[in-house]
């Protein structure tokens, strides 16, 4: 059998098995990982890189950081000062939407979702509001700020953006914010009117963190909760200017957990704690599955896929719509930078033949790239989530599965009155 076909089946398998969750889900990654290795389809060397991978390194730092707040006690007053003027679970909701977009277009998503999972666990603690709602909020949020700025997702963004300028036409900073900017407004007001009904909301969690499973001490010291903001904001500005200073985001991450640890803010064994196996296991269990796609050519089998099934259609929106759907998939399971550079010299070549700028159907890529929002293996901040959230695997799907159905319909509106489809 073909690497590729053996690959694929594994796919199939491990996606049937995540949807009907008979093991757990981390049994299934660790399972496909095992496949994966016993089959050849990756060296053991490659099947445990993701472990070691620097996203793990930045949310395990991040995680700590943040956490300081919930430990020090400011998480119960900022709840208490959010809730003055969010006093709806959906005026909630709408609030950290907001919030998460905004800090998304300047940070990266995983360090936004990392910081927001303490407040909103400190936020839960004191109110009747749902955590599981309000953490998959804090997730779309971040993903939509990827859209506003190159800073959002600034492989994608910069991958993209330098093809256009290739092809002949600018792009700028804000280039991607023209249809970043409406698809985050038509995300709000669809998650206001609809899409906060299909939120999960899960009543039991089961948390592996001790100190998110207890109220925060009240007599903790002001100059902790002075510290633990302090530490937080110079977090936040060492990622910003990481590219001035030389020092990588995840270095900056672990360098303010260890300052919090070195202030006594946490012990050792409580900062151990903090980061869920669960966590560290989905993130870094399925980079082999990824490797496997690419190395032996099934994702590009995949992204053949996409000429067999326009065919020889000039149909520009069932291009489009075919492109959308497929990146969509695709980048549930593997990088979304490996997702465009498999798929963008084959837009390139449709456009060419059908008589399309080919600007107009890579923004459509790029939209459906950041779309990996369908399930807890799909990215990073999903990952993180997922432990904290007690989500099923289903309930990704289930809650998001209409918001990328609006932005493939908002795509298709939209992007031809930003970028021309005809030369």
């Amino acid at each position: 059998m073909e690497p590729s076909t053996l690959t694929i089946i594994i796919l199939i398998l491990a996606v049937i098995s995540f949807l009907l969750e008979k093991i757990p889900v981390n049994m299934t990654v660790m399972l496909t990982l095992c496949a994966l290795v016993l089959t050849g389809l990756v060296t053991p060397k490659e099947a445990v890189s993701g472990f070691a991978s620097t996203t793990i390194l930045m949310l395990i730092g991040v995680v700590i950081v943040g956490s300081a707040l919930f430990e020090t006690g400011v998480c119960d007053k900022i709840a208490s000062i959010v809730t003055k003027y969010a006093k709806t679970e959906r005026q909630m909701i709408m609030a950290i939407m907001i919030l998460s977009t905004i800090m998304s277009a300047g940070l990266s998503n995983s360090g936004t979702v990392a910081v927001f999972i303490p407040i909103i666990i400190g936020i839960t603690a004191t109110t009747s509001f749902s955590r599981s709602k309000l953490l998959m909020s804090a997730f779309l949020g971040a993903m939509a700020g990827g859209r506003l700025t190159l800073v959002g997702d600034a492989a994608v963004n910069v991958l993209i953006g330098d093809q256009i300028k290739e092809l002949g036409q600018p792009f700028g900073f804000f280039e991607i914010s023209k249809i970043g900017i409406p698809l985050t407004v038509i995300m709000l007001l669809y998650m206001y009117f609809i899409g906060y009904k299909f939120l999960p909301d899960i009543k039991i969690y089961n948390d592996e963190s001790q100190i998110f499973t207890e109220k925060a001490p009240k007599d903790v010291p002001r100059w902790k909760q002075v510290v633990s903001v302090v530490i937080l904001l110079c977090v936040f500005v060492g990622m910003i200017f990481e590219d001035r200073t030389g020092i990588p985001s995840y270095m900056v991450a672990i360098m303010g957990a260890v300052a919090d640890v070195l202030f006594g803010i946490f012990t050792e064994k409580q900062a151990y704690q903090l980061v869920s196996i669960k966590t560290v296991i989905l993130l870094g269990g399925m980079t082999p599955l990824a490797t496997a796609l690419k190395n032996t050519g099934a994702a590009q089998i995949m992204a053949d896929m996409l000429i067999r099934i326009i065919g020889g259609s000039t149909n520009v929106y069932y291009i489009t719509i075919v492109i959308f759907i497929l990146t969509c998939v695709m980048t549930q399971f593997m990088s979304n930078v490996v997702t465009i550079t498999l798929l963008m010299p084959i837009i390139i070549a449709i456009a060419q033949t059908i008589g399309v700028f080919p600007s107009a159907l890579l923004m459509v890529l790029c939209i459906a790239s950041t779309m990996s929002i369908l399930s807890p293996i799909a990215c990073p901040p999903a990952n993180l989530i997922y432990a904290y959230g007690g989500y099923k695997f289903s309930d990704y799907l289930k809650s998001n599965i209409g918001m990328a159905v609006v932005f493939l319909i908002a795509c298709i509106l939209i992007i031809p009155m930003i970028w021309p489809l005809y030369i």
